[in-house]
C-alpha cells in the first residue's frame, strides 16, 4: 500500500504546473504565491531577471509559465524575455508591470509574450489569464485520409 501511495504522489508531482515568478517586491511575490499556489502548482520565485535565468538553468524540469515584472534591478523583464527567446523557451510568459509604456508594450509584443497586465492588476484578470494560457487545447478533429491508389 505504501508503494501505491508513493507512486501516486510521484505522478501527481510530475503533473503539477511549474510557475516561476520574477518580482523584486516581496509583497507582490507573496501575493502571487497565495493566488497561484496550491496542490496543482509548484511556485518558484526569483527577485530579478538574472536570478530567474539561474533558476531556469538549474531546474530539473522546464517551467510551464513565467510571470515577470518589467522594472527590476540587475536585469529587467524585457532583457529576461529576450534571453528566454534566445534560449527558445516554449512556456507561457506573462508580464505584470506598472511601467508598460507604448515602447515597452511594442517590444514585448515583438518578443511574443503571451499576456501583459498592468499593475495594479485585478486578481480575477490574473486568474483568467492563467486559465486561458494553461488550458490544454483539445485535439482537433481530422477526417481519415483516403488510402493511396495502388497500381496493379
Amino acid at each position: 500500500m505504501v508503494c501505491v501511495l508513493l507512486f501516486q504522489c510521484q505522478v501527481f508531482m510530475k503533473d503539477r504546473l511549474r510557475i516561476l515568478t520574477v518580482e523584486d517586491e516581496p509583497a507582490v511575490t507573496h501575493m502571487l504565491a497565495l493566488l497561484l499556489g496550491g496542490p496543482g502548482a509548484k511556485i518558484t520565485n526569483a527577485c530579478d531577471g538574472w536570478m530567474a535565468l539561474m533558476k531556469i538553468g538549474a531546474a530539473a524540469e522546464p517551467f510551464d509559465v513565467i510571470i515577470t515584472d518589467h522594472r527590476m534591478p540587475r536585469m529587467n523583464g524585457l532583457d529576461l524575455v529576450r534571453r528566454l527567446r534566445v534560449r527558445q523557451f516554449t512556456g507561457k510568459i506573462i508580464v505584470l508591470s506598472a511601467y508598460l509604456t507604448k515602447e515597452n508594450i511594442q517590444a514585448y509584443e515583438e518578443l511574443e509574450v503571451d499576456m501583459m497586465l498592468a499593475k495594479p492588476f485585478d486578481v480575477g484578470e490574473l486568474q483568467l489569464a492563467m486559465d486561458l494560457l494553461t488550458k490544454k487545447p483539445s485535439a482537433p478533429f481530422t477526417a481519415p485520409l483516403a488510402a493511396p491508389a495502388v497500381n496493379g
